[in-house]
């Protein structure tokens, strides 16, 4: 389907992330996914995003959902078990290490998992490590049905940084007003 963006106004006084008035507007791909039973559909949103020369590169890293999270502590918890049982059989291990193989194979996966979101935290003045303008919500309206074409009736967006968040929301007052658009803070 071929969706009529909503106009937006991004200003660029400054960078959307980490606030640095030496910016300018890049296209941020943006994509928000629904699920569907099995299968699954992504939209594509191309957000014009003013952004300084070091918070470029967090335009193109979506933010992981909590199932790509889940899995990734799965795959953890099963490497590290099997890391585990391939070191038991060589070495001969206390009984009570044994005994819990698995809950310790979940620690250490939680404590790989508790580090590498530590890594992750953006350094100030950023404000994200990951994409700072983030889609909520979207509601689509389909106008032409043979051909495809549709409308976005409703788009919640949400801001890394707070500043940045209060002159979107100033530019964008009458959208806001009308209820296509809605702002909160990611």
């Amino acid at each position: 389907m071929q969706l009529d963006s909503p106009k937006l106004q991004f200003p660029a006084a400054f960078c959307c992330n980490c606030g640095d008035t030496n910016c300018v507007s890049e296209i941020q791909d943006t994509r928000v996914t629904r699920y569907f039973g099995i299968g699954g559909t992504e939209t594509i949103f191309h957000l014009p995003v003013p952004v300084c020369a070091a918070c470029r590169r967090s335009t193109r890293r979506r933010a992981p959902g909590f199932f790509a999270r889940l899995l990734v502590l799965a795959l953890a918890v099963s490497v590290f078990f099997l890391a585990l049982l391939m070191f038991a059989s060589i070495v001969m291990l206390p009984e009570w290490i044994g005994a819990h193989l698995f809950g310790i194979s979940v620690g250490l996966a939680v404590l790989l998992m508790a580090l590498v979101l530590k890594l992750r935290r953006p350094k100030p003045p950023k404000t994200s490590f990951y994409q700072p303008v983030r889609i909520k919500e979207v509601r689509v309206q389909v106008t032409d049905v043979m051909n495809g074409y549709g409308q976005v009736a409703f788009m919640k967006l949400a801001f890394a940084n707070p500043e940045y968040l209060n002159v979107f929301a100033n530019a964008n007052r009458e959208a806001i007003r009308v209820g296509t658009l809605a702002v909160v803070k990611v």
